[in-house]
């Protein structure tokens, strides 16, 4: 929640040409873009190592929007909490223009509920740590 308004607050992110809004509660760890371990495939990029955990990580831009997220300043990975279904306990969304926050409503909210299911079935099998 904001101080002054002490409405919600969003991470504010761009998917192609638009901006977009994740609710703050929704995101477990925002993540410098990093090496990942592991063979890329469609939308699925590698695996991260967060805290001795094995965290699949995905292209969100690509998903939503078709085209591969660019390597550039304020690109991060947004590890997500996963649903009971998925066979990891967190997801990470790599996504463009992270770099601050905005009061829930302020840009367009991004329907997590709309990808996570399809990123579910998508998860290569955890790898193990050597």
């Amino acid at each position: 929640m904001t101080a002054e308004t002490g409405r919600p607050i969003s991470l504010r992110i761009r998917l192609g040409a638009g901006w977009y809004a994740i609710a703050l509660d929704r995101v477990h760890r925002v993540v410098g873009y990093a090496a990942l371990a592991g063979v890329a495939e469609e939308y699925f990029l590698g695996w991260l190592t967060l805290h001795g955990e094995q965290v699949p990580v995905f292209d969100l831009t690509r998903m939503v929007c078709e085209e591969p997220t660019p390597e550039q300043f304020g690109s991060r990975i947004l590890v997500v909490d996963a649903g009971r279904e998925a066979a990891t306990r967190y997801v990470g969304l790599l996504a463009a223009g992270v770099t601050d926050t905005v009061a829930t409503g302020e840009a367009e909210p991004l329907p997590l509920e709309l990808y996570l299911p399809m990123i579910y079935t998508m998860i290569p099998p955890v790898p193990m740590i050597a």
